[in-house]
């Protein structure tokens, strides 16, 4: 089931749009979400719950009367929610979260280069992202990535510190965008020139550039395929490495997974090579209009 503590964000990454909140962000209570928490437990017993905030917990000291809250009241009910990775590094905000019932924390990591980052206003560091990931890691609780390609200035070198970035790290999800100009966005002013008239969702398909970005689209649909196919590999080595130290928990599934395991492995250095072969296609990147985005 799904649940709000706040509205708003009242953070700058300039290419998300906050068309209805703006900068305003209002948080509800610990106790008024643990008491709805209480009710929803005894109407429905749902499995988990969604926590769709923005951003769950800007204050550290939030997440820690909330995980107290529940502990006080024995309500267990496993969540999943979307964090920043600076302010997890806050106070006890990883401890607070696994005793509250943390399962999964999706995070914006969006790039493995500072150089992106910062060109997004995301406030946060590469080093943050390694931290809050080993650290939640290392109490328990699983993470998952948001990744975002084809931001103006990116260049193959940007794209492997980030593949580089997920395979150090091996997040338990990734989620893969291209940047989407939306507008009322810093971003969208600075790229708007190039999208003439395909400025609505209905104007875009799967990972499609609405402008012309650094590479063409086809490279970020390539791109995609080649990320899931190394990381899902990745993974499933990981379960089969746990595995060998536990057979007993060994699954028909298992045998699946090793199956398309191999699989992907085989075909990776061909999707690798269609990957060079799109990036060397003739395109001319973005050329931002004279509105800047710092």
């Amino acid at each position: 089931m799904n649940l709000v503590t706040t509205r708003g964000c009242p953070f700058h990454c300039n290419w998300c749009a906050k068309p209805i909140w703006g900068q305003r962000y209002n948080v509800r209570s610990p106790q008024n979400v643990v008491d709805e928490m209480a009710w929803l437990k005894d109407r429905f017993n749902p499995d988990s719950i969604w926590f769709m905030d923005d951003i769950m917990g800007i204050q550290d000291r939030w997440i820690e009367e909330f995980a107290d809250l529940l502990e006080q009241r024995q309500l267990h009910i496993p969540f999943k929610s979307l964090n920043r990775v600076d302010l997890l590094l806050r106070g006890q905000t990883i401890p607070a979260l696994a005793r509250a019932g943390a399962k999964i924390v999706w995070v914006g990591a969006e790039s493995g280069s500072q150089k992106i980052l910062d060109a997004m206003e995301k406030g946060t560091t590469v080093e943050q992202i390694y931290a809050a990931t080993r650290q939640l890691h290392a109490h328990g609780v699983q993470v998952a990535f948001f990744l975002q390609f084809g931001y103006p200035g990116e260049t193959r070198e940007d794209i492997e510190l980030t593949l580089k970035m997920v395979r150090d790290l091996m997040p338990d999800d990734i989620g893969i965008s291209v940047s989407y100009p939306l507008p009322g966005t810093k971003f969208y002013e600075t790229v708007k020139h190039e999208l003439g008239e395909r400025e609505n969702w209905v104007d875009s398909q799967d990972l499609a550039m609405l402008y012309r970005g650094p590479f063409r689209t086809e490279f970020y649909r390539q791109l995609h395929t080649v990320i899931h196919k190394e990381y899902r590999s990745r993974k499933t080595l990981r379960e089969l490495q746990t595995l060998v130290r536990q057979p007993l928990a060994a699954r028909p599934a298992h045998l699946r997974r090793t199956a398309s395991m191999l699989y992907h492995w085989a075909t990776l250095p061909r999707a690798v090579s269609k990957l060079d072969q799109l990036a060397a296609l003739p395109h001319e990147p973005t050329r931002l209009s004279n509105v800047a985005l710092h």
